[in-house]
């Protein structure tokens, strides 16, 4: 567990290449009276507008092995236990946990999972795009498009909410959840899904005191350069160069501790990231560019800068668990 801390910080469970196995045992999630009141206070207009609320895969634990036919366990897989959560729970924890309740969960995360990758472009170029500013991570700077485990990926907006939906395996499914975001990434730049590629293989499983929400991480390129896209007539989108991604990495210790709205520097070394981009840069490095990150060195570094980065034990027979109820 990771507990609420004053200064900025990320939780990281590298997965080093293993198989990833999401099994859905639908255990849900319990509300204690102050949280479910609150929730249902924050989504009742937006209910009375017809928003619908989507399913969002739900991490319960998991563990660092798997078991063959014979039951003997191997070193080889991470297994995760999941349910499902609705979407409006997710949005009111996030709220508690930013307004400082104090029934806010103390771990200062709602452990429900998201998908992305970031994405280089064939001329050496990781693409970035400023956030929206009515998303719960506003102005800050992020590999796009990347988002919850959703019945969204298979249902649509009108029907993402039914029931059944909870116990499709779909929204268990990283292809799928993945399939959906290359899709959103292709549309985006007016290319065919055939252009997007991305590593099915997790990097790590993560949470970070901006996103305040869990995430697999893996990398992902797109066939074309920078002058190929078209770019939407809405949106920033930044394409930072490899050459400058260890000094944006290195440079997030220090910007970790500045407000980011309203800042825009121009140098894109410069560029304060949220949580998950930078987790999905430093695990990710090797397989964007080609060339060794020392990751240990980087997380030390930005520990001096005042990022505590804890790296967790994800050795052989290792577990971890993760509440159900808030």
């Amino acid at each position: 567990m990771i507990n609420r801390r004053a200064n900025p910080w990320i939780g990281v469970y590298p997965f080093e290449g293993r198989g990833l196995i999401i099994n859905d045992i639908n255990l849900g999630v319990e509300l204690n009276p102050e949280m479910a009141e609150y929730i249902e206070k924050l989504w009742q207009p937006k209910a009375e507008k017809g928003w619908k609320s989507s399913w969002i895969a739900f991490i319960d634990k998991f563990y660092c092995s798997s078991a063959d036919k014979e039951g003997y366990l191997d070193n080889k897989s991470v297994v995760v236990i999941a349910s499902a959560i609705p979407f409006y729970y997710v949005d009111g924890i996030n709220k508690a946990i930013e307004q400082g309740k104090n029934f806010a969960p103390e771990q200062g995360y709602v452990n429900c999972l998201s998908v992305g990758f970031p994405t280089a472009t064939k001329d050496g170029k990781v693409i970035f795009q400023r956030r929206a500013p009515d998303v719960h991570c506003p102005n800050i700077l992020i590999h796009e498009p990347c988002g919850y485990m959703t019945s969204l990926a298979f249902a649509s907006r009108a029907e993402c909410d039914k029931p059944e939906h909870a116990n499709d395996p779909r929204l268990f499914n990283l292809e799928t959840q993945l399939d959906f975001r290359k899709k959103e990434i292709a549309d985006t730049f007016g290319l065919e899904a055939e252009a997007v590629i991305y590593e099915p293989a997790q990097d790590c499983l993560a949470a970070g005191w901006l996103t305040t929400e869990m995430y697999f991480s893996t990398t992902g390129k797109i066939d074309a350069s920078e002058k190929e896209l078209k770019l939407p007539e809405k949106g920033e989108f930044f394409f930072v160069p490899f050459e400058y991604l260890k000094d944006l990495i290195n440079n997030q210790g220090r910007l970790s501790k500045i407000n980011p709205e309203g800042y825009r520097p121009e140098d894109p070394r410069e560029i304060p990231l949220i949580d998950e981009s930078l987790v999905g840069l430093i695990w990710g490095y090797e397989k964007l560019t080609g060339e060794k990150l020392d990751i240990e060195e980087t997380v030390d570094r930005l520990g001096h800068g005042g990022l505590d980065i804890r790296v967790m034990d994800t050795s052989f027979r290792k577990s971890y668990v993760f509440p159900t109820r808030f």
